[in-house]
C-alpha cells in the first residue's frame, strides 16, 4: 500500500505517519536476509507477555513468504497482518484494518518494510513503518519511533554474527 494512496482512507483525526531509519552492515545481503528472514529473529527477542507468531498454510513451504499470517501481540499491541511482496532487496508486511499500538485511538499501523542496498564495503538496511497516528498524540509517536528503532541495528548485527556461527 502506497502512503499516497492511504490519504482517502485514513481514519477521521488522524494522519499519516512515516518513520524511516537507515542502518549499515558489514554483512552481505544475503546473510542480512538469512537473519531477517528468519522467524526466529523475531520470536525469540520477545520479552514476556509480547510475542509474535507466524501462521502458514501447508501448501506454504516456510514461515517468510508471501500471504504467511502474522500477528505481534502483547498488552496495548496487537499488529495482525500478512506478509506481503518478497524481493531479493525487499520484504513488507502489511497489517491489517483493526491492528494498532498502544490503542486504536492512537496508533494504527499499516505497513513495515525493509530494504537492503549494497554500497560495496558496507549494505544499508532501511525499515519504514508506516501509520496512521492521532493528531494529537503525532509528535509524541515520531519521538518514540526514534527510541525505539534506535538499537536494531546494533542488535541486527550481533544476530548476524550469532547466526554465522
Amino acid at each position: 500500500m502506497d502512503i499516497e494512496k492511504t490519504t482517502n482512507i485514513k481514519p477521521k483525526g488522524f494522519k499519516a505517519h512515516l518513520f524511516t531509519k537507515e542502518y549499515e552492515s558489514k554483512y552481505s545481503e544475503e546473510q542480512i536476509w538469512k537473519w531477517l528472514n528468519n522467524p526466529n529473529t523475531f520470536i525469540k527477542s520477545q520479552v514476556w507477555p509480547f510475542k509474535v507468531e507466524f501462521l502458514r498454510s501447508a501448501d506454504q513451504a516456510h514461515d517468510f513468504v508471501t500471504g504467511v499470517l502474522n500477528n505481534h501481540h502483547g498488552p496495548g499491541l496487537s499488529l495482525a497482518g500478512k506478509i506481503g511482496e518478497i524481493t531479493p532487496h525487499y520484504r513488507d508486511l502489511e497489517y491489517f484494518y483493526g491492528s494498532y499500538a498502544l490503542s486504536f485511538r492512537l496508533v494504527r499501523p499499516f505497513r513495515l518494510e525493509f530494504w537492503t542496498d549494497d554500497k560495496g564495503d558496507k549494505r544499508i538496511v532501511r525499515v519504514q513503518l508506516s501509520c496512521f497516528v492521532h493528531n494529537g498524540f503525532f509528535n509524541i509517536w515520531s519521538w518514540s519511533q526514534n527510541i525505539f528503532w534506535k538499537r536494531f541495528g546494533k542488535k541486527m548485527n550481533q544476530g548476524i554474527k550469532k547466526l554465522l556461527k
